[in-house]
């Protein structure tokens, strides 16, 4: 029984004392500081900056009014009316509205045609035309809604008339204008944000990618260096392999945590995104989420020889980590052999759970089978980094056997 205790005491002593060496050798790298804590600090507040608005709005247009009626003018008026543009010119025909938009001077052009006010008096169908530039989908967007809403509202003004002129009441009139009465009830991002949607996940897979930099780095440094991170004598470092795991993971481990509460913690509560859940769920889910982050890093740090060979690998890998979410576009749409490949990535399980956690408020009851794989994903990395050493010290100590057998 007391040599079991002192095994554990020299197990315990050995993981501290590896722990202490990681994060001392962090601490005394300029590179690793500015990955894993201060991009984990500048990149979450500069896109939540960027994203404050939530919603575009007030973009400016032309419109080009070739009726110049009263109907024509009060149409105009009810587009600027909209959050979504401002009219800011009114050019004299469309090839300057097409010189505008050209110069960038405005994001759209609307064209209201001749004889407009004319077909509305007949009860004919009148033609208004939108110009707008869709290589960029969120100003497109912006401008086709403010146009069909003031369609829908304009055409619903004519057809109240209509009613009141036949000799109906006026709420009668807009019953019969529009007999369904949709009630929308928009969840979890009442103000239809963009980045309310976004921040979370990006989030996430900053501090996905800044750990596995970070380790990368600190492996390529090690590499470089040509020393030993193990303490013991050759013939002993077998037993030694999962103290230096554990102590070197949870240096890491450690830095996440300050991550997790400047991100997920202050920045929330700074930007007010949305948060139905306990934290205490949240940190259930975190946990197997950076644990598998870590020994998925420590595990592909020892394939760099150069600590630019980590940021390079790993700078490429990101914007396919941030796709294969689901954040920019969804997961159904993609081919699902990829899909498949991507829960390789912990945060392409990670995210998606994490939405529906604290975003939705399903609880943990909600994302049950999604918090089972993502510990056993956390499971298989960590016994895979293990026995991925110990098979990598087996190679190098025959190598170094059969160098002294020569010697």
């Amino acid at each position: 029984m007391n040599r079991f205790f002192r095994h554990i005491s020299q197990g315990l002593e050995l993981i501290y004392a590896h722990f202490s060496q990681e994060l001392k050798a962090i601490l005394n790298d300029k590179g690793a500081i500015l990955i894993l804590i201060i991009a984990v600090v500048v990149y979450p507040v500069i896109y939540s900056i960027v994203y404050l608005k939530e919603n575009v709005t007030g973009m400016p247009m032309a419109v080009v009014d070739q009726d110049n009626t009263d109907s024509s003018r009060k149409y105009a008026r009810m587009l600027n009316a909209s959050a979504e543009v401002e009219i800011i010119a009114h050019p004299a025909d469309l090839n300057e509205g097409e010189r505008l938009l050209k110069k960038g001077s405005v994001d759209g052009v609307l064209l209201i045609s001749r004889g407009f006010e004319q077909k509305l008096m007949k009860g004919e169908q009148a033609d208004v035309a939108l110009y707008a530039d869709a290589a960029y989908f969120l100003k497109y967007r912006n401008q086709l809604m403010a146009a069909t809403y003031t369609n829908s509202y304009f055409s619903a003004g004519i057809s109240i008339k209509k009613y009141m002129a036949a000799g109906q009441a006026y709420q009668q009139a807009l019953v019969s204008n529009s007999p369904l009465d949709p009630q929308p009830h928009i969840l979890f991002n009442p103000a239809s944000g963009y980045g309310t949607f976004v921040m979370p996940g990006i989030m996430l897979i900053v501090i996905q990618q800044t750990l596995l930099i970070g380790i990368g780095l600190m492996g390529g440094s090690f590499s470089e260096s040509k020393k030993s991170p193990f303490l013991y004598a050759p013939g002993r470092r077998k037993h030694e392999i999962i103290p230096h795991l554990f102590g070197k993971a949870g240096a890491y481990l450690l830095i996440s945590l300050f991550n997790v509460a400047f991100t997920l913690i202050i920045i929330y509560h700074w930007f007010n995104y949305t948060d139905n859940a306990r934290f205490l769920h949240v940190l259930m889910l975190l946990l197997p989420f950076l644990v598998a982050v870590v020994f998925l890093g420590i595990g592909i740090s020892t394939l760099f020889r150069h600590r630019e060979s980590a940021i390079v690998f790993m700078v490429f890998l990101s914007p396919v980590a941030l796709f294969l979410t689901g954040i920019s576009w969804p997961t159904t749409e993609i081919p699902g052999w990829l899909v498949t490949l991507s829960k390789l990535s912990p945060g392409s399980l990670m995210v998606p759970a994490y939405y529906r956690l604290r975003t939705m408020g399903v609880g943990l009851p909600g994302i049950k089978h999604d918090l089972w794989m993502m510990y056993l994903q956390a499971a298989l990395y960590m016994g895979g980094t293990i026995v991925y050493y110990y098979f990598r010290m087996s190679k190098w100590m025959k190598r170094e056997q059969r160098l002294h057998g020569k010697a």
